[in-house]
């Protein structure tokens, strides 16, 4: 072999080597940046998930925090005798409806066995956003999820250990608007009646006992609120959407319905 024979194998072998090096570096490249953007990407998914979840959740303290003025502003009404409210409720991605109807039962016995009936319907507000709902009925404000359902505001009742007093808020929708979502909604309310029950207004009073029956989706959380009074005898959920309450030898007992229209205006 001759000195220049071996001068170009040199060569070769080194270029060769030069080469795979070469290739070694691109490649080691390509893997680090693919690493580097697929971290990029993982980290700006995961951080536009807690973003939106942490958005959602505002939005539902928000409405909330708005359903407390609401109630605040329809007991002005029902409690107070004002003659109207304004409610801003911000809507966002969510949206603002007239709930399926709730119907309030108010039946007292009396000593012969006669029961005098009567029944009240409620048309209630409702925000919806995914699986939750913040729902104002009956003067009740309550919170329903899929994972469980809170009461957030109790109704205007005054349960006592003798004494009766149930004020029935009605609500009844008017207006062409019944469901409205993406925008500021203002609603409108206003006094219509305010009906004390004439067989309920004796004192002492003529009742052995006093039924109260609640057809509503929330009737899980209306048994709730009403077996925790003191004079409630006995209470039960008779049905997938209703509770029925007894209520043994009332001193005195006093039911009004209190009747709100209210409309959505954008």
């Amino acid at each position: 072999m001759t000195r220049r024979t071996a001068d170009r194998r040199a060569t070769t072998e080194q270029d060769r080597n030069t080469g795979e090096r070469g290739m070694s570096e691109v490649l080691g490249f390509a893997l680090v940046f693919a690493l580097v953007v697929s971290t990029t990407v993982l980290v700006a998914v995961v951080g536009f998930d807690e973003l939106e979840n942490t958005r959602d959740q505002e939005e539902l303290n928000n409405a909330e925090r708005a359903f407390d003025v609401l109630a605040d502003n329809m007991a002005d009404i029902h409690a107070d005798g004002a003659p109207s409210r304004a409610t801003e409720i911000n809507l966002e991605s969510a949206q603002l409806e007239v709930g399926d109807p709730v119907t309030f039962n108010v039946t007292g016995v009396n000593q012969t066995g006669a029961s005098f009936v009567n029944e009240f319907t409620s048309e209630p507000i409702v925000y919806a956003s995914g699986d939750t709902k913040i729902v104002y009925s009956g003067g009740a404000v309550f919170r329903t999820t899929g994972d469980g359902s809170i009461l957030i505001t109790e109704p205007p009742f005054l349960i006592g250990s003798r004494d009766i007093v149930l004020p029935v808020v009605q609500l009844r929708h008017r207006g062409d608007t019944a469901s409205t979502s993406g925008t500021t909604v203002r609603v409108r309310a206003e006094e219509r009646d305010r009906r004390p029950v004439g067989e309920f207004r004796r004192t002492p009073s003529s009742f052995d006992k006093v039924i109260i029956n609640i057809t509503s989706p929330r009737s899980d959380l209306w048994a709730d609120y009403l077996s925790s009074r003191d004079s409630i005898t006995d209470c039960q959920q008779t049905g997938t959407d209703n509770v029925r309450c007894r209520i043994d030898d009332p001193d005195t007992v006093h039911v009004s319905g209190n009747l709100i229209i209210y409309a959505f205006e954008t």
